[in-house]
């Protein structure tokens, strides 16, 4: 067993690599180490490394004057101890990874992208294993990085300081850009994008910022406040959508066509969803929702699949709506 933990990491990368490739060059294992495992060093630790895995753990490593690199001859024995991955949970951990690839661009999950190779690079995979994971083709939702993203690390980094942050916030529908000192509370995301929940200095509510619209972020030097009581699931329980509306929590009653309500059977659009009845060709779903714009769009989105029920003055709101889109044709 190497003397230390880096010793052992790159001994491990080494021998993946070697059985990976015919032929392994001191940069290539040099490159790998640094991209995957943030550790940097010479290629003197590399010859010093290669050495010690043939003299302690017997690695038959052999070095070609020809291509100038090191290799492995055929069939060569496992030299570390390794953790037996079954077929499923291989393909379960191959198959998470390629559904949060999406997210490699921002910073904190690159990070965790390089944790899934880590652990990847230290279990035993056999080679039916690994001509099955490459069988496995699978295509997640994508959608573009959004202005904002690069705030992600500096406001998780932040959070553990207990300082409060200061940015300046501009709306979408105003031009006015305030300044706000605010004690962070929550990072959220919604419909791929990410919000800071957090409660403004001098307030008593909370106010949620959608990163896109933060300028110039810093973190301060003055203590967060306490924040007591405040339970992120029940303040968005009754939520559709990012924002918390005032308003009495109502009984919506929507009716969709039956193969659009099958859609909401397999993937419901809100905690609260229930099917009422299913009947002359309709599925009938009730939600505890506050009625606000976000709920009129996602009802707006689904055509003429859908019908509102009830309350009458979602009705007559959504009724209203659809008039103001036929008078624009």
């Amino acid at each position: 067993m190497p003397r230390n933990k880096n010793a052992y990491i790159r001994h491990r990368l080494i021998d993946s690599l070697l059985r990976d490739k015919d032929y392994v060059k001191t940069n290539d294992i040099i490159d790998r180490l640094y991209e995957r495992h943030d550790i940097s060093v010479g290629s003197t630790t590399i010859n010093k490394d290669i050495r010690d895995m043939q003299l302690e753990l017997h690695a038959p490593i052999k070095y070609s004057n020809q291509k100038k690199a090191y290799y492995y001859p055929d069939d060569v024995d496992d030299i570390f101890p390794a953790i037996e991955l079954k077929n499923d949970e291989l393909n379960a951990l191959l198959f998470y990874t390629k559904n949060i690839a999406h997210y490699k661009d921002i910073g904190i999950f690159k990070d965790f992208t390089n944790a899934i190779d880590k652990v990847v690079d230290a279990v035993k995979i056999e080679a039916s294993q690994q001509k099955a994971s490459k069988r496995i083709i699978i295509q997640p939702e994508n959608f573009p990085k959004f202005q904002g993203s690069e705030l992600i690390p500096e406001i998780i980094a932040g959070f553990d300081t207990n300082f409060k942050f200061n940015f300046d916030y501009k709306k979408h529908n105003s031009e006015e850009i305030k300044n706000h000192t605010v004690t962070p509370i929550l990072l959220k995301e919604y419909d791929h994008l990410w919000y800071l929940i957090g409660k403004i200095e001098g307030k008593e509510f909370v106010t949620i910022f959608a990163l896109d619209r933060i300028i110039n972020f810093e973190l301060t030097d003055v203590d967060c406040e306490e924040i007591t009581g405040f339970d992120s699931d029940k303040y968005f329980n009754h939520a559709f959508g990012i924002s918390v509306p005032d308003g009495e929590v109502e009984d919506v009653i929507l009716e969709f066509d039956a193969w659009r309500g099958k859609y909401l059977l397999s993937s419901p659009i809100h905690k609260s969803q229930e099917l009422i009845k299913e009947e002359n060709g309709k599925l009938t779903f009730s939600f505890k929702v506050v009625p606000f714009h976000e709920l009129h769009s996602k009802i707006l989105s689904y055509g003429s699949s859908v019908k509102v029920l009830e309350p009458e003055s979602l009705r007559l709101r959504i009724k209203e709506m659809l008039n103001n889109t036929l008078k624009k044709y």
